[in-house]
Order: structure tokens, then sequence, then C-alpha cells
């Protein structure tokens, strides 16, 4: 519908989704239209968009009227979960939408023990479900995010998790959905989808549907139920902040050379002993040892003195799942290939102990990260602003080629300082490949920032067409990812399935419109 129309009908649309939601449920003041009308991302702070009205749906039935009111009167629906996203995905990119905030679908349905699986709503965090289930011996891998994050809109839009290297994606831990379609159709996924069947299986009957829906993006429907896989874990009834888990061990090696980390992270992966193998840029080290803003600060204007033993750094987390002695023979294996690879174990105190002016690094300080997110949350310190330009799935050995990329990119853009980046190698799979994340930090206030940090990671995005064994678009920053690949040869196909596709779940193109798809 034209916005001029949509301006003359605003009563008759408000009066329509009252109906549906309740008087306490539904808004239109402008106080609470612009809160919802951006979150952490750059796209959101430079265009902030505004939308016609939020509104509180309950359950599905009510999400599945309000998508009929959207068709009927074609106005344009976007999905807000938690807020928390770096992508500009949860916000509105036209005026005139609704925005549908679904933090009123906030149970934990069920869980499974003897099955190992849970079955959650939109807005079930990953810490309240942690919180239920490790009381029991069990748990889903906390995101690299601050575990306040809904667990269905982190599967469905990226799916990082610091254990990747034994539990792959978060996407490979869902069984089934229940979703709503642009249309208001209802569709159940996995063996869910056969009524009385049971909720155990992901593959249902015919293609696997859900795999329409993960890296959508929101543009093809509403996710209000999902059961996912549980996983063994022997930290705990309670997991506490400042203590680390039981049967747990944390390992913090510094190597002197890319290379040598590379390889490290590859036999460590290899090696299958391990729930988190990854490296951590220094930045993001210091941000983990730094406990206020100002000490974070001040350890990275001095980080040319850390520098010689905190540019590779590989940290290591490994469980006695099975018992002592498994926890045993993990860590055995883990110091024999720190000194195959020549690296050295960080132990406790050392760092206090070489005269670096560095705090001591506590094994238990990392347990906040890996079990609840500690870097995350503390990212915006260094400028107040955090961009993930470059997302890069590659073999790991291929990981510098990236890096080196980036640094050779940024030289075009003085308004950064060049080394104020951070490069994070995560494997996935045991090793079969790695997600590489480049950071860059930008000042939240200066718009000049804001647009050269777009401009920097269209640019490298593309460039990295040209980069042998690199796919760039990850499920982040979705706007660019169609700009990107709709370049790269023999694209065409996949451009017409695509449209396809959203023809046929969303032929009037209300959905999140413009964040993935683009005509």
């Amino acid at each position: 519908m034209a916005k001029q129309k949509l301006l003359e009908k605003h009563a008759e649309i408000h009066s329509e989704l009252e109906k549906i939601v309740g008087k306490e449920y539904i808004s239109d003041d402008p106080s609470i239209l612009v809160v919802h009308s951006r979150d952490q991302s750059p796209f959101a702070n430079l265009k902030p968009v505004t939308p016609a009205f939020v509104v509180l749906p309950e359950n599905t039935q009510q999400i599945q009227k309000l998508m009929k009111i959207s068709n009927e009167y074609k106005i344009p629906v976007v999905i807000q979960n938690t807020g928390v996203n770096v992508g500009g995905c949860c916000v509105p990119s036209e005026k005139g939408s609704i925005l549908m905030h679904l933090r009123r679908l906030s149970q934990i349905i069920e869980i499974d023990d003897l099955n190992m699986s849970a079955t959650v709503q939109p807005y079930v965090s990953y810490a309240e479900l942690q919180a239920e289930t490790m009381k029991s011996g069990l748990w889903l891998p906390s995101p690299a995010a601050p575990s306040t994050v809904g667990i269905i809109s982190n599967m469905l839009y990226c799916g990082m998790t610091w254990c990747m290297v034994k539990y792959g994606y978060e996407r490979r831990s869902i069984i089934s959905m229940t979703w709503v379609t642009p249309k208001g159709e209802i569709i159940k996924t996995g063996s869910s989808a056969i009524e009385n069947l049971g909720n155990f299986w992901w593959a249902g009957p015919g293609p696997d549907l859900k795999g329409v829906l993960i890296g959508a993006v929101g543009e093809l429907g509403i996710c209000t139920e999902m059961t996912v896989k549980l996983y063994p874990w022997v930290g705990g009834p309670k997991l506490e902040k400042n203590e680390l888990p039981e049967n747990t061990r944390f390992f913090v090696i510094s190597y002197s050379s890319g290379k040598k980390m590379l390889k490290a992270l590859q036999e460590l992966s290899r090696a299958d002993i391990a729930i988190v193998v990854t490296n951590m840029p220094m930045a993001w080290s210091l941000l983990a040892m730094g406990k206020s803003r100002e000490k974070s600060k001040e350890l990275w204007e001095n980080r040319k003195q850390f520098e010689s033993f905190l540019k590779y750094i590989v940290f290591v987390c490994v469980q006695g799942i099975t018992s002592p002695k498994q926890l045993e023979y993990a860590e055995n294996v883990v110091r024999q290939i720190v000194k195959e690879t020549r690296g050295m174990v960080l132990d406790p105190g050392m760092l206090s102990k070489m005269d670096t002016g560095l705090p001591e690094m506590k094994p238990e300080d990392l347990n906040i990260e890996f079990f609840r997110a500690k870097i995350s949350p503390r990212i915006m310190r260094f400028k107040g602003g955090f961009m993930p330009a470059f997302f890069p799935q590659e073999p790991i050995d291929k990981a510098l080629k990236a890096e080196k990329l980036m640094e050779k990119t940024l030289k075009e853009f003085p308004i950064y300082p060049q080394d104020l980046f951070s490069s994070c190698v995560v494997p996935v799979d045991m090793g079969h490949f790695g997600l590489h994340e480049l950071d860059i930090f930008y000042d939240q206030n200066s718009p000049e920032e804001l647009k050269a940090g777009l401009e920097f990671a269209g640019k490298i995005q593309k460039l990295a067409q040209s980069q042998e064994n690199t796919w760039p678009p990850h499920n982040e920053w979705k706007s660019y990812h169609w700009d990107v690949v709709k370049d790269i040869p023999d694209f065409s196909i996949h451009k017409s399935i695509t449209k396809k596709i959203k023809d046929l779940f969303d032929p009037n193109r209300i959905m999140n419109p413009g964040k993935w798809f683009k005509e």
C-alpha cells in the first residue's frame, strides 16, 4: 500500500491490530516507536527509521492473524526479539512498518532430559535455558555474544559459538520449528510435521524446509517455537560467575607467529579433545583482562609492550565429559601439541611475573567468556562502536591471506588507526574449516567513521571474491551480501531460485524487506 494511503488508514489499521493483541500490546506513541528504530548496528545509527506501530503478540495464532492483516494492507513487517543485533536486521528499513516484538513469547515449553532436547519460544535466552538444563547435566553451548540473546534468533541468523570445533554451527542443533509464513500459513518442520509422530528428528517429509528459513534474516517468516538438541554438561548444576566449572581446564597458549598459531589450531582441532579451540585477538584479550573501561583503554594504549606474546594467542577448553581420566588425557594431549607446535602455555600468574604491566589472567576469568560472554559486552569500550566488517569462512591455513587483505584495504581508510582491528579464527567441525572474524572499532558519534566503516566493509567483501578458498558472505551484514554475491559468476541461478522462493512465501514483499533479497 502506498505510504499516503497507509497514513490515511492509520486509525483503521490500529483498530484491526488492537483487536488481535489487545489495547495494552500495541503502540504508536512516538517515544515508543523511536526506541525500536535502532539496534547496535551502524546501519540503524546512520539512517534510523521508526515503525508506524509496535505490537506484542502472545502466541503463534496471534502472529498468524497479524500477518494476514499485514498482507491485506500490504504493510511491511519487522521482527524484533532481544534486539541484540549488530547487522541492522531487526529494525525497520521502510516507513509505515509494523514492528512485531516477541518478548511475550518467553516460555521454555519442555526440557526432555532423556532425549536431550528442549523446546523454547523466541524470547528465551541461552542463560535462561542453561540455568535449567545444567541442573540435570545438559546444556546448549553459549553464543559468542551476550548470553541474553534469544536462542531462536541466534540460530536462524548467525549461530556462532565458541564450541563450534566440537558441536558445529548452532543451526545443526535445530530439531524442529513452528514457522508462520509471511502469508499467515503455519509450517512445522522435522518429525513434528507429522501429527502424533513426536518431536525428535530434524528431517521431516520431503526437502528439509528449515534450511529455507536459516539465513533468510526474517524475510521468509517467523519462527515461534523451536526444539533444539542439548549436550552433556559436567561443569556442575550452577555456573558461578568467578569460578571455573567443575571438570574443566583452560589453556592460554602464546605463539611467535601467525603460521605457528594456525598450525596449532589445526592440530588441536583434529585431536578432538576440546570443546573450545580458538585464537583470540590481542584486543579481545586486553578486554578480558581490563576490569573497567579505563583499564582496557590503558592496556590498549600500551599494547606494543605486550605484542610479542599476546599477538598470536590460542585458547583451549577441555572437559572430562566421560570421566576424570578423559580430562587428564585431554590435558596431556594439549601440552604435547603445544610442545610440537612450539607454543608456550601462559600458566596462571605468569604474566604478572613477567613484569609486563598486565594484570594476572586467571583461568576463571575466561569462564564468563566461553560460558557467559564477557568480551562481547565490552567490545564497545575502545571507541564506542564495533563492526564485524569481514566474516570469511575458509580453510584454517588460508586465514593469514584474509588478514593481509584486511590490513591492505584498511590503509585506504586513514580515518581508522591501522592496528585497531581484531582478527579471530574459530575452527569448526574438528578443523575442517574456520570462521574468520575481522572487526574494526569506530566512534558511534562520528558520521564520518560510520560511513567509512560501511564503505570499507563493502569493499573488502567484494575484494574477497578474488581470494581462492575464501567465501565472504557469513550470516552477518546481510544488506551487503546480495550486492556482493550477485556479481559472482554463475550466481544467476541462485538469484533466480531465491526470487522464486520469495515469490512463493512472500508475494507482497512485506516481510523484513531489503535485508537479504533485492529485486
